[in-house]
This record gives C-alpha cells, sequence and structure tokens, in this order.
C-alpha cells in the first residue's frame, strides 16, 4: 500500500514555500499574470532544463511540483505533474495538471515531442532556412551551440534523415 506524503506539514515547510513564492515573477499575484506562464526565476536542473529549488543541505525538487503542492494539493505516489503551456520554465498552478506517465507520453505525441527533445518545427525551419541561405564556414557548430544539439543533430537535420516533413 503506498503512502503520500504531505509536505505542507513539514518542520521548516512554510519557511521553504517563503523562499519558493520569491523565485516567482513579482507580480506573479496580479489579476495580468492569471493565464500566462510564470517563468521559474531560479536554478534550473542541469540535464533537464526545469526548474528546481534546494530543501535542506540535498533535497532538490523541480519548482512545479512544488508549485502545485504550494497552491493547489499534494501530488499522489507515481503521478507526474504535466505542463499544459509545454514550458519546462512555467510554475504556473491554472497551467498544471496531474497525470500519468502515459498521459504525459500521450502529450508528447500530440504536440509531436518526444522525450527529451530540445527542438520543434520552428527551430528547425530556421537551421535548415540558414543552411539553405545563410551558409557561412563554423555554422553548423554554432546552430549545435545556440540549440544545445549535437553537430550530428544538425547534419541529420541539414541531410534530411531527421525532420525530412519540415519544409523552408
Amino acid at each position: 500500500m503506498s503512502m503520500e506524503v504531505d509536505i505542507r506539514k513539514f518542520s521548516g515547510f512554510l519557511k521553504f514555500k517563503a523562499r519558493f513564492l520569491s523565485k516567482l515573477p513579482k507580480n506573479y499575484h496580479t489579476v495580468d499574470m492569471q493565464d500566462v506562464c510564470w517563468t521559474w526565476q531560479g536554478s534550473l536542473h542541469k540535464t533537464t532544463g526545469y526548474g528546481e529549488i534546494g530543501w535542506g543541505k540535498y533535497d532538490k525538487y523541480f519548482a512545479h511540483r512544488i508549485s502545485y503542492i504550494v497552491f493547489n494539493n499534494i501530488i499522489p505516489q507515481g503521478i507526474l505533474v504535466r505542463h499544459t503551456c509545454d514550458n519546462r520554465l512555467c510554475v504556473n498552478p491554472k497551467h498544471l495538471l496531474l497525470g500519468s506517465h502515459h498521459d504525459n507520453a500521450l502529450d508528447s505525441a500530440k504536440r509531436h515531442r518526444q522525450g527529451h527533445q530540445k527542438l520543434n518545427e520552428e527551430a528547425v525551419k530556421v537551421i535548415k532556412w540558414m543552411l539553405k541561405y545563410k551558409y557561412t564556414k563554423g555554422l553548423r557548430n554554432k546552430l549545435k551551440t545556440l540549440y544545445h544539439v549535437t553537430r550530428t543533430t544538425i547534419c541529420d537535420i541539414e541531410k534530411g534523415k531527421s525532420w525530412a516533413w519540415v519544409q523552408v
């Protein structure tokens, strides 16, 4: 039998919550900000790019999960917090919903994303356009750095091995 843990009841949660709230946009609570993304103002996880916040000496938590807990409720064990806006830095609780790994996979398929994919169609259009119309020496390396992908990814786009359906 799995047990849900409500971190809101832990000693020190109020101080942690205040620190979390200080990492939100200054005007997050205004009417103008109700429906827009609240971009996380704190540190980022070095591999996933999601916002993160530490609690205690070693524990780190994803900012969007803490936002869900602070503004909504506890998260049942094994459940994900998904972004309806597809913005991994967003912590607006209106843009967050609970779901399973299956739900998340369906979201990825509907939005033409797979796993930790860093590119979208618009980015690929720019890459293809640059390679086709503005090619200069070193461009592939500049593009790989700009989009945080490998040189192989850029070359595969150029050769049509990936993103072949995207036209410029």
